[in-house]
């Protein structure tokens, strides 16, 4: 298995027992079944798939056939721990997890999809019981590592690391970084990445949600795919998709959830006010943003190249934050009026540092807000960008 980074706070997680269940949850095709096969043959116990039906009907909240049912799904006999895939098939296993959680000494590892964890509320007789990972694109770091094994991860990269990290970020923000797409052969890259965009986005999202209209979806992906790092406005959306703004409203709120999007918020203070309260809209993964308008072209031939460089910018570091469990905030904020001078993102700490970033290909002035109370400004280019990206 290639190497994630975030693979030892998983495992120490199921090692040291703090919770006894433990979710990971994330788009499709991320890699979460990957980590889950490899702690289930380094640590042994039971494996389920919910995939198979038959998983299902042995996963019932009846503690004897249970335990019967762990026993015979066990590759050792010894081993404390229950591996569950596509745990999203079976929402109604969390009975039989909140059970053995209750009730017995077994570690539950579970993989999900993010729409369940969105879409029901089996999850409210779980609370205080788990602990929860979410899997994001790769890394540059990591990244780097599905290209050549020669590289290790690095919290704080040096000089020579961001040199050799930014030959990445060219194809990172043309193909995205899947690790399908990543290990896919040049010339294959493409058709995975429509096949994940067809298939793995809207389709399911389509089906999980029974959603009426499937041709909706779409288009309005290709017109948000179109307008990353700029401010969305539902009424026009609604306007030139033919719907209405509930709707729309709607579909933005569960593409979200799912973590297909991620909409920025602009930053608020008691003496400025954010730009009609509309956010700016960013992809989670740059290869399927540019799957949905069919443009996997160099950047040095595209006339979005500086919204795809700030939309990796952005990302990143939203993926750096979760997996550093830091609990960071993310705003951006823009003047009402005159120039409308604004910063593209700022990065509010738990205990109230804000720092904010200037995000272009080349860099330029960084706009200044005294009264916004930011403690750092920082201009964020191609050359120091892997800083937000490991």
């Amino acid at each position: 298995m290639k190497p994630r980074k975030i693979l030892e706070d998983i495992e120490n997680a199921i090692t040291l027992a703090q919770k006894k269940i433990v979710f990971i949850w994330g788009p499709r095709q991320i890699g979460k079944s990957t980590i889950l096969n490899h702690l289930y043959k380094k640590y042994g116990g039971s494996y389920f798939n919910f995939d198979n039906i038959e998983d299902q009907k042995l996963f019932i909240p009846e503690f004897s056939k249970l335990i019967s049912s762990i026993r015979l799904k066990s590759n050792r006999d010894a081993s404390r721990f229950i591996f569950i895939d596509e745990v999203q098939k079976y929402p109604e296993s969390t009975q039989s997890i909140k059970l053995l959680a209750d009730s017995s000494e077994y570690i539950i590892l579970a993989t999900g999809s993010s729409e369940m964890r969105a879409k029901t509320n089996h999850f409210d007789t779980l609370a205080g019981r788990y602990r929860e990972f979410t899997l994001f694109p790769l890394t540059v770091d990591e990244f780097a590592i599905f290209n050549h094994n020669n590289f290790h991860f690095t919290p704080h990269p040096d000089f020579a690391e961001t040199q050799y990290l930014s030959q990445y970020l060219d194809e990172m923000m043309i193909y995205g970084s899947y690790p399908g797409v990543t290990l896919a052969k040049p010339k294959d890259k493409i058709e995975e990445l429509k096949n994940i965009a067809q298939n793995s986005v809207i389709k399911d999202i389509v089906n999980i949600y029974e959603l009426r209209n499937t041709d909706l979806v779409y288009n309005l992906l290709r017109l948000l795919a179109m307008q990353i790092g700029n401010l969305i406005n539902i009424t026009e959306l609604s306007s030139s998709l033919g719907s209405t703004k509930a709707t729309i409203s709607n579909y933005l709120s569960i593409l979200e959830k799912n973590r297909i999007i991620y909409r920025l918020e602009p930053y608020k203070s008691n003496k400025r006010r954010g730009y009609l309260e509309r956010k700016k809209v960013f992809f989670i993964d740059l290869g399927i943003r540019n799957a949905f308008i069919d443009d996997f072209r160099p950047l040095n031939l595209r006339r979005d190249s500086g919204a795809v460089f700030e939309n990796l910018v952005v990302i990143g570091a939203i993926r750096q934050s979760d997996y550093r469990k830091d609990h960071g905030k993310f705003y951006y904020f823009r003047e009402i009026g005159g120039n409308q001078k604004e910063v593209d993102l700022i990065i509010e700490s738990v205990n109230g540092d804000k720092a904010a970033f200037e995000i272009k290909l080349s860099g330029r002035k960084i706009n200044h807000f005294p009264d916004l109370g930011i403690h750092t400004y920082k201009s964020i280019t191609k050359e120091n960008a892997t800083e937000l990206l490991v």
